[in-house]
């Protein structure tokens, strides 16, 4: 057995036994689940609770005589990958933000462009470019935003480089045609699906080379993650959507502004939940789905009854915010000592899906590494799959 193999399978057995502290819905919980947890964790207010949640190491070390299993699997790091030796920016790239062109980048450094590259998911092709200049045969990015498509080609015909792009949905059967074998393929935070295509269509070619960079796991065809490796078959925790957004609830800027946010948008989705059940006349939680920040920006009453429209449910004429929102205010806490604790497992589970990812390439004859190719400060996504065929 491999490393890899060990490693997963001792992962596969604590996230089995510890499901009962992640694989919940903090929201449709009326009180604590854990009672040998309630002393330590009703012990904290909410400003308490706040700043743990916003420091991993500090959550960790509150966590370690409750939960000290969890705590050394954290100890578990992939190694640092190739870093960018500079993140000067070419005229090309005005309008990129500093953190994405430090990824892309940072991205760069670990691709030796020796061989045709195909770019899946690429936007305007800004990855594609800088290999392209840096030597790269050909490069053929394919992304199915026809105006971004034409904004690529426009800078690559100026900059006259060899790299062409195929307006098409990755998820049709025809993007399989575009992997070759003498070939290297590139995913820079595709989502979901689109990265679970791109690792299977390549195996399926036979492509030289592979680099995925994964995102939004949750992003799949169908309501449960069906693993990639036999390993993980084996091992299947059969994660909903739900379970696949954990890794994402991890912030790497913030400020004031954002956690005021993060405070309304918690509050306001509890007192709609509070409402909501009297409505139904029904105990049960009733998820909204994600939305744009501005909703945040009116009142309470404003949001109650754009939720009710969502959910088809009749909203009061006269909606007593006020009211709602005092109902809350005891599930905010409740909520976020849940989280305190279901939180403490984003990295673990990710690192689960990364294995996963590993192994199924492992099983197809490549030659795997699984590192970070870039600053926490850039991104959370800040893993690299490396494989190579033997």
């Amino acid at each position: 057995m491999s490393d890899l193999a060990t490693q997963f399978q001792q992962l596969s057995t604590l996230l089995h036994r510890t499901r009962g502290d992640w694989q919940r819905i903090p929201f449709a919980c009326r009180e604590l689940p854990w009672p040998e947890l309630a002393p330590a964790l009703e012990a904290l207010d909410e400003a308490q609770l706040d700043a743990l949640d916003e420091d991993e190491e500090a959550a960790l070390a509150f966590l370690a005589p409750l939960r000290p299993d969890t705590v050394a699997a954290h100890r578990v790091h992939p190694p640092e990958l190739q870093r960018s030796a500079d993140y000067a920016t070419p005229r090309w790239s005005s309008g990129i933000p500093g953190r994405k062109w430090a990824q892309i980048k940072d991205f760069a450094a670990n691709i030796p462009a020796e061989h045709p590259i195909l770019e899946w998911c690429a936007g305007k092709g800004h990855l594609g470019r800088l290999l392209a200049q840096q030597g790269a045969p050909s490069v053929t990015s394919l992304e199915w935003d026809a105006e971004l498509c034409q904004q690529g080609e426009q800078v690559a015909s100026q900059l006259q480089l060899e790299h062409h792009f195929v307006c098409a949905d990755a998820l049709s059967t025809d993007a399989a045609s575009l992997f070759r074998p003498e070939q290297q393929a590139l995913a820079l935070h595709a989502c979901g699906e689109l990265h679970l295509r791109f690792l299977r269509h390549a195996a399926a070619a036979g492509t030289r080379q592979l680099a995925l960079s994964p995102c939004c796991y949750h992003l799949i065809d169908g309501e449960h993650y069906r693993p990639l490796s036999a390993a993980g078959r084996r091992q299947d925790l059969q994660l909903s959507r739900h379970d696949l957004r954990l890794p994402l609830q991890q912030q790497v800027t913030g400020g004031e502004r954002v956690r005021r946010l993060r405070h309304i948008e918690l509050s306001w989705r509890l007192a709609f939940d509070e409402l909501q059940r009297e409505l139904r006349g029904c105990d049960q939680y009733l998820p909204l789905p994600s939305f744009a920040k501005q909703r945040l920006s009116g009142d309470f009453a404003d949001f109650a009854r754009w939720a009710c429209a969502q959910k088809s449910l009749p909203a009061p004429d006269n909606l007593d915010g006020e009211h709602w929102l005092q109902r809350a205010d005891a599930r905010r806490l409740l909520v976020k000592r849940i989280e305190l604790v279901r939180h403490r497992y984003r990295y673990l589970l990710e690192l689960w899906l990364l294995q996963d990812r590993a192994l199924y390439l492992e099983e197809q004859g490549y030659e795997v590494t699984l590192g970070t190719f870039t600053a926490q400060a850039h991104t959370p996504r800040r893993y690299l799959l490396l494989a190579s065929r033997r």
